[in-house]
């Protein structure tokens, strides 16, 4: 199995319940038989120490005679076949009994002993429980009981233990699995929400089952709490887009304003100061088009227009666009991409990403001589790739690259405000991707934009 298999929670409580069980059933079980072993045993003694005692007072009120008239009545009786008996006299000769012989390991007083002899006509030896008991210096008595039904009867308990444990086993199994399952599907539930949330998708809720139960309350509370983030990103989103829509309008104006006094002014002072101001009004004006882009891009706006289509020409399209600009810049455009791979996605923000990065590599990326673009499937995802050879990002600035109006190394950029790798992140999580920046070897910069074949 996988090593991550052990490591779920859900799967680590499911075990922990299993074992509890097994271990409780084990234990009663366990319990039973020997209980029931034991008593079983002791039914055994307990008849040959009665007989022991009834023979040795027999003993002391006839003598020798009429314990062996007592032993005999006793042999002949035919309700007690599993009854053995030996009295040894003087000189160790056997008197009167059922066994061939004493036995050559059994002492004279012997509170009770297992061991497996041949009764007298047997062909084979038999497990018996002995008991013996001197009775005077000349004399010794051996009394007991053969085991075999006992014998069986604990076997047959203790396949009765091992039947039941498989049994046992095996509905603990299925209660623990049970209960995992509802666990992971009562989880399952805020793990779509939380997915969803982090997709931008703010409307999404837990799903409630209505039992009145602690995750149905948990769900509730969560549910609470997601109303009032929508309520309040989505004043600040509307806020925000207000700001930026009602910017745009002032800085067309002042833009038309300047290049109208740049065309009557003829002082070269005058002209490069409008010049310069065009130039930032321009940036302003791009800047807040990113702005409401990302703002639209993390509100879903758009999902309804996703489709699906080839992600070969959509880069060939991007290398035939951006392949003159890169050829003045000095680099060469390259794209690798297998034809039949297709992607559902919104088709111009993608182009808009991709251009994004394509930019950053021509800006970033001076020294270097290539850009590539490549596309191929990974598992159920699809990873689009935007690498340069350039000097790349420092290891500890990779982090802060994606951070909006942050801008890792400002003497170089030129324009900009910081919001190009932005928007590209949250372009691939209106997808239900993500976006990943790394070094790449020996030099250079590689971004991934990984998607799932099917949003």
């Amino acid at each position: 199995m996988r090593r991550g298999f052990f490591q779920s929670t859900t799967i680590r409580l499911a075990l922990a319940l299993l074992l509890a069980q097994v271990a409780a059933l084990a234990l009663g079980l366990t319990v039973i038989h020997r209980f029931t072993a034991a008593t079983i045993l002791a039914d055994a003694r307990t008849a040959a120490e009665v007989a022991r005692d009834d023979f040795a007072e027999e003993y002391r009120q006839e003598g020798e005679a009429g314990l062996v008239r007592a032993i005999r009545d006793r042999l002949a009786a035919r309700d007690d076949r599993n009854f053995v008996v030996l009295l040894k006299g003087p000189g160790g000769v056997p008197l009167i009994g059922n066994l061939e012989q004493w036995p050559a390991t059994l002492g004279d007083k012997e509170r009770w002993r297992r061991i497996s002899l041949f009764r007298e006509g047997g062909t084979a030896a038999e497990e018996m429980g002995l008991v013996t008991r001197r009775l005077d210096a000349d004399h010794v008595l051996l009394t007991g009981e053969v085991l075999e039904a006992q014998v069986q009867l604990a076997r047959a308990s203790q396949a009765a233990f091992l039947y039941a444990l498989a049994a046992g086993i095996l509905i603990a199994t299925v209660v623990a699995a049970l209960a995992a399952w509802i666990l992971s599907r009562r989880v399952d539930a805020f793990a779509r929400a939380a997915s969803a949330i982090a997709s931008g998708r703010l409307d999404a809720r837990v799903e409630r089952d209505e039992t009145g139960d602690a995750f149905d309350r948990l769900g509730t509370s969560i549910n609470a709490m997601l109303d009032r983030i929508e309520a309040l990103v989505g004043e600040l989103r509307m806020v925000t887009d207000s700001m930026a829509h009602d910017l745009r309008s002032p800085v067309s104006r002042m833009k038309a304003t300047l290049e109208q006094a740049l065309g009557r002014t003829r002082d070269p002072n005058a002209t490069a100061a409008l010049a310069a101001a065009i130039d930032e009004a321009d940036s302003l004006h791009r800047l807040l088009d990113t702005a409401l882009e990302i703002s639209r891009a993390e509100a879903g706006i758009g999902r309804d227009q996703f489709a699906r289509f080839a992600l070969a020409p959509l880069l060939d399209d991007l290398a035939e666009v951006y392949g003159p600009l890169a050829e003045d810049e000095g680099f060469a455009i390259s794209v690798d991409a297998p034809a039949e791979l297709e992607v559902v996605a919104h088709r111009e923000m993608l182009l808009r990403a991709l251009s994004n990065l394509i930019d950053n590599a021509l800006k970033y990326a001076g020294g270097g001589s290539a850009i590539r673009l490549s596309a191929a499937r990974v598992g159920t995802d699809v990873e689009l790739r935007v690498a340069d050879d350039g000097p790349g990002i420092a290891e500890g600035q990779i982090g802060e690259a994606a951070k909006r109006f942050v801008r890792l190394d400002p003497a170089r950029g030129g324009s900009g405000a910081g919001l190009g790798l932005s928007l590209v992140e949250t372009i691939a999580h209106m997808h239900d991707g993500r976006m990943a920046i790394a070094r790449a070897d020996p030099h250079g910069t590689i971004v991934t934009l990984r998607l799932p074949v099917a949003a």
